[in-house]
């Protein structure tokens, strides 16, 4: 049966602390889970403990630099996917799967091309790609496509104002922080999203990983705009995307022209869903974590 979670800090050899979170069942299969912007370890908590049991799998999920209990660090997707490593090699874990939201896409992905002995499969879930490509990130909102200027400028002294300026309002009320990027929702994710249960996740998930620094969305979204530092023909294991067709967080077209230079990539589509379409069904991404998926 699936536990009720644990959480923890480790230390490494050079004095990093990276937080992490473990549920599932203790000798299931391990799915490592790569949450998206703004959020931390405790995104995984979407996954209902059934999901977990059903198919035996036992989830870590890890902050990433700058979020949560995790101390920032300078570097690219590179630098910043070793944390992943350092944990799976504390807990023996040799090789995983893992299951990348959002943000965690361009991340999953340079994982498995540096760790391709270790990375099993990845399963993209409306998974965020490098805005490098103009034509492939029209579909973006508004909002995020007036930004992207100002984040191709790096941590200028204006865009770490506004990057604390955001984060106070999200740890002052997420939810209503969060209103304006929602609107677009179809009506079956605004149901999800306005169940107790997911919104009491998503406010403490957004709270937690904001609540020492502003550090990791602001790495985060500053890297947005960066080309992958890797090269995809290094990914060696399966990858499954599965994506909405009315996603404009993060739009179909910029992971369309992503998974044809894998060597072994399948897209799922939800039609009509937005960003949080996935989210709504847990069964589906995580089988997709199985061998032969």
């Amino acid at each position: 049966m699936a536990d009720a979670g644990h959480e923890g800090v480790l230390t490494t050899g050079t004095g990093r602390h990276i937080g992490y979170l473990i549920r599932g069942p203790q000798h299931g299969r391990s799915v490592v889970y790569l949450h998206g912007a703004p959020g931390c370890r405790r995104e995984q908590y979407f996954v209902p403990d059934e999901v977990l049991d059903r198919f035996g799998l036992r989830l870590i999920s890890i902050d990433r630099p700058g979020y949560g209990d995790t101390d920032p660090i300078d570097g690219d997707r590179v630098v910043r996917v070793a944390d992943v490593l350092e944990v799976c090699d504390a807990l023996g874990i040799d090789s995983f799967a893992v299951v990348a939201v959002s943000s965690g896409g361009s991340y999953a992905l340079t994982l498995a091309a540096v760790a391709p002995e270790r990375v099993e499969r990845v399963v993209l879930s409306s998974a965020q790609m490098p805005y490098d490509d103009e034509a492939a990130i029209q579909g973006l909102q508004p909002e995020q496509l007036r930004l992207l200027p100002l984040l191709r400028l790096g941590r200028t002294d204006d865009v770490v104002a506004g990057f604390e300026l955001a984060r106070a309002g999200l740890l002052d009320d997420p939810m209503a922080a969060l209103a304006p990027n929602m609107v677009t929702l179809s009506g079956r994710e605004h149901a999800w999203s306005h169940q107790p249960w997911v919104r009491d996740i998503l406010i403490d998930d957004i709270r937690e990983g904001l609540r020492r620094r502003v550090d990791g969305f602001l790495d985060d979204m500053v890297g947005w705009p960066h080309p992958f530092e890797i090269d995809l023909s290094q990914i060696r294991c399966p990858v499954r995307a599965v994506h909405g067709t009315a996603d404009d967080w993060e739009p179909l077209t910029n992971l369309r022209r992503i998974l044809p230079q894998l060597a072994d990539a399948q897209l799922v589509l939800l039609d009509g869903l937005n960003h949080f379409g996935p989210l709504l069904y847990p069964d589906l991404v995580f089988s997709l974590t199985a061998p032969g998926q």
